[in-house]
């Protein structure tokens, strides 16, 4: 009788286990899946040529 109920007790302990890692994956899984659903940023600014700064070779900014 002893055994049945150690056997009884251990199966619904590793089902809770498995239970509560389901459901701790499926909400991290969750939080993903939101997170790759919100939208990018876009830049819709407008920007011209004046506004950038001219681009050198390194050797030719170190003198």
């Amino acid at each position: 009788m002893g055994e049945i109920l150690a056997t009884v007790l251990c199966l619904i302990l590793v089902l809770a286990v498995v239970g509560v890692s389901g459901f701790i994956v499926a909400l991290k899984l969750g939080i993903i899946v939101q997170q790759a659903a919100k939208p990018t940023h876009l830049d819709t600014g407008n920007y011209t040529l004046e506004q950038g700064r001219e681009v050198r070779p390194e050797e030719e900014r170190r003198t």
